[in-house]
């Protein structure tokens, strides 16, 4: 579900897909100068980045002046936290709120606990490009809640307070969900002769460095590897099943150019697919 309004926008999810990682809501705001939230009890995480102007973010006995790049994160039942808008220069902000099985393990491995809550991006340039690309196009729209919420999971695994990015555990259902559905895209598409990993990554609206790492983690093999071997792995069953030429069944699995595909199939199978 999606609500709007002039200076305040919120999607929430309806439908629970990824129970070890659920986000809950993704929201962006505009605020008002000196606008002021909380305390309140939330019954899940939220995390909120800063894309421009300044504010506070008070809990328990600190308070924090943040700006542009900085973020802060909630936890639930922090009933003392307040966060408020600078009265001169009132902070824009997006939020993520989410919850699950596995946000404990998550957050502590991004350098998360109770003490530590307030981080900033040195290098913003690529998450600020993805939240902008959610802000201006119809992506809640037209995608479906399972892409959605595997984009913001992407994104909030990129608010390290240790400076890097989460690396995922190759038995984390997370990244488990993003390898089966990169292995279905490949099934599915590998015959395209126009197919690269920046596409297959922004297809499956996820970040290529991310999907390289999981993809080698789980495969021993770079995401080019698993597609130039699945397309070989189906040639070769062409080749012994069919009276197509070399020419046609390289077409036919993706190779505009019949002498790469044969100088690929020859690198793995250590022959020519004349043989």
């Amino acid at each position: 579900m999606f609500l709007e309004s002039k200076d305040r926008s919120e999607f929430f999810f309806n439908d629970c897909l990824l129970t070890d990682f659920l986000t809950i809501n993704f929201g962006h705001e505009r605020c008002l100068p000196s606008h002021s939230f909380g305390p309140q009890v939330r019954e899940y995480f939220v995390l909120h980045y800063i894309l421009n102007g300044k504010g506070t973010f008070s809990l328990e006995n600190n308070t924090y002046s943040l700006n542009k790049g900085d973020f802060f994160m909630i936890s639930p039942n922090d009933s003392a936290a307040i966060y408020q808008a600078d009265n001169q220069t009132p902070w824009e902000y997006v939020w993520f709120g989410f919850e699950g099985n596995l946000v404990d393990d998550v957050l502590h491995d991004l350098g998360y606990n109770a003490e530590n809550r307030v981080g900033h991006l040195s290098n913003a340039n690529d998450i600020n490009r993805q939240i902008n690309q959610l802000l201006t196009s119809s992506f809640f729209s037209e995608s479906s809640s399972l892409t959605i919420q595997g984009r913001l999971i992407e994104l909030i695994s990129r608010f390290s307070l240790d400076g890097s990015n989460l690396s995922l555990n190759s038995n984390m259902k997370i990244s488990e969900r993003h390898i089966e559905q990169f292995v279905l895209y490949i099934r599915q598409n590998y015959w395209r002769a126009d197919l690269t990993i920046e596409k297959i990554a922004a297809d499956l609206s996820l970040n290529s460095s991310y999907l390289s790492r999981v993809i080698k983690k789980a495969f021993n093999q770079s995401t080019l590897s698993y597609l130039i071997n699945y397309r070989l792995l189906k040639a070769k069953f062409l080749l012994e099943n069919s009276d197509h030429t070399v020419s046609m069944i390289s077409k036919a699995v993706g190779y505009q150019n019949p002498l790469s595909f044969s100088r690929a199939y020859k690198r793995v199978y250590g022959h020519s697919p004349r043989k």
